[in-house]
């Protein structure tokens, strides 16, 4: 081997453990470093080294479906590549079902996604219904899916200790919970009824966690911090 190809093969080692090691931080958290532009990217550098996605897979440990997954991402329109690459949409799934629609059809759903007027449930919902009604316009299937959707609501009870009133407390929550995910409170003599959405509740536990507080004491708690 001469000094140049030793040299050339030296690079090519380090691109293939540099693309290993995007990977492996990639793949084994649900917080990535990298948008999932950049992780195709050195998915396809990994490929091209190693020989298909089956070695790559074996290299760093995860299931080849689970890796070509990421490889969707090629099979996106250009526009819809530039929201993840801003990171505007960022799931793997979502760019997994999105590939399965034409480009046309892609651009339009993924800036309603973007939007989060739906959510990637909503994406494969449509995928699905896609198949049935071939020749529908989208925006006919998007309201489809989202009349279809199940709204379902959170309800949390609470009895009134505190000299609040419904316009007091309803503030008090706003601390914690956007606006938009409180359904309604009711009181009804010394029981308080707290309605959320889905983000509402989970906003209502993250409020729990940061407080330290069990998930049972929050909304005293909330009520108390007047």
């Amino acid at each position: 081997m001469t000094r140049n190809q030793s040299t050339a093969s030296r690079a090519e080692d380090r691109e293939l453990k540099e693309a290993l090691a995007v990977l492996i931080s990639s793949t084994r958290s649900k917080k990535r470093p990298l948008p999932l532009t950049e992780i195709a990217r050195w998915l396809e550098v990994a490929v091209a080294k190693l020989g298909s996605y089956a070695a790559v897979a074996d290299r760093i440990g995860l299931s080849r479906h689970m890796l070509t997954q990421f490889s969707s991402i090629h099979r996106l329109a250009k526009p819809v590549q530039k929201l993840f690459e801003s990171r505007k949409l960022d799931s793997v799934d979502a760019a997994v079902h999105l590939a399965m629609l034409p480009a046309k059809e892609q651009e339009t759903v993924s800036k309603v996604l973007a939007d989060k007027e739906i959510d990637t449930a909503d994406v494969r919902a449509l995928v699905q219904l896609r198949k049935s009604r071939t020749h529908e316009p989208t925006k006919n299937l998007l309201r489809s899916v989202q009349e279809s959707k199940t709204k379902l609501e959170y309800i949390a009870e609470f009895v009134l200790r505190s000299s609040h009133n419904h316009r007091s407390m309803l503030l008090e929550f706003q601390k914690y919970i956007p606006k938009a995910e409180i359904i309604r409170l009711e009181i009804r003599g010394a029981v308080g009824r707290l309605v959320l959405t889905r983000k509402g509740k989970q906003s209502l536990l993250q409020a729990a966690k940061d407080l330290g507080t069990p998930t049972k004491h929050i909304i005293p708690r909330i009520l108390a911090s007047r």
